[in-house]
């Protein structure tokens, strides 16, 4: 079973300056090993098990734009990772303000935890992160499938005013409370299907960006037409989703056909797989 959303953000944002204070170098035996899982939360995590390493905070270098949350955690998470961080809990967040500053701003600490899957809200796509049944963490009390996976990509922008840019960058996004999956005698099966829901997001992600390549040329067609790109792949994805829950449902046999159908469809949009695109954003 899929749900999906389809979110957007249109900010802009200049580049953030981190400043990490490291309280304590974590002995090598404490170090959780290294993965793909990074989490950022504002919820107070249960880190009794947990080794706080630091702490940190961004400012924004002069008012040549607005720092958007995307650009500002992803800055944070690369500082802290350098420490041997891999979850930071944030305890301020100021939203921008034009007056007196037009960027996002976080303050958290900085902790080296054992499992932070068991932290984590959302999962970006990645080819090599492959879901877990932990990761889907809703109830599935009273509900009617096996399972249910969330996914939706986004977008967001942000501008380059010394190089006159707008940039666009797409994710595609699993939803951890949202997903749930009951226990079952073919869980390997049932995890297979759902990953296949998620990584057919991804393939409609990568269509996204690449109508925006062929029919974007200036900031003017992205105000004009990102939306409505947006909410016509969202259509074709929900389409193609449903299409492919009644095929397999009627018969199991068809997953094989849905497996190679995406992967080969992942494989010819790889040139879009960064999901970026740039352009003017103001004409000379």
């Amino acid at each position: 079973m899929m749900v999906l959303w389809f979110v957007t953000s249109l900010t802009s944002c200049g580049t953030p300056r981190i400043i990490v204070k490291e309280t304590a170098s974590p002995p090598t035996d404490q170090l959780p090993e290294p993965n793909l899982v990074f989490v950022i939360t504002k919820k107070d995590p249960n880190l009794s098990d947990s080794l706080l390493i630091g702490t940190i905070a961004t400012k924004h270098n002069g008012f040549n734009g607005d720092c958007n949350l995307r650009q500002v955690k992803r800055a944070a998470e690369k500082e802290a990772k350098e420490i041997g961080g891999n979850l930071i809990f944030i305890t301020r967040h100021k939203l921008p303000n034009t007056l007196l500053n037009p960027c996002h701003r976080i303050r958290g600490n900085i902790y080296s935890v054992p499992n932070p899957e068991a932290f984590e809200k959302e999962i970006i796509w990645n080819t090599n992160r492959k879901l877990k049944v932990t990761d889907f963490k809703g109830s599935s009390k009273g509900k009617p499938f096996v399972a249910a996976t969330n996914t939706y990509f986004g977008y967001t922008t942000s501008v380059k005013s010394e190089k006159n840019m707008v940039i666009v960058e797409v994710d595609t996004y699993f939803n951890c409370e949202l997903s749930y999956f009951k226990d079952n005698k073919n869980q390997a099966l049932v995890l297979n299907h759902e990953q296949l829901h998620f990584d057919i997001t991804e393939l409609y992600a990568r269509k996204f960006i690449q109508r925006l390549h062929h029919e974007v040329k200036s900031f003017k067609d992205l105000v004009k037409k990102v939306e409505l790109i947006g909410n016509e792949v969202n259509k074709e994805l929900q389409l193609k989703q449903d299409t492919y829950d009644t095929a397999v449902y009627s018969d199991l046999s068809k997953q094989s056909y849905w497996d190679e159908w995406t992967e080969t469809g992942l494989r010819e949009l790889d040139m879009y797989k960064n999901k970026t695109i740039s352009r003017p954003y103001k004409e000379d």
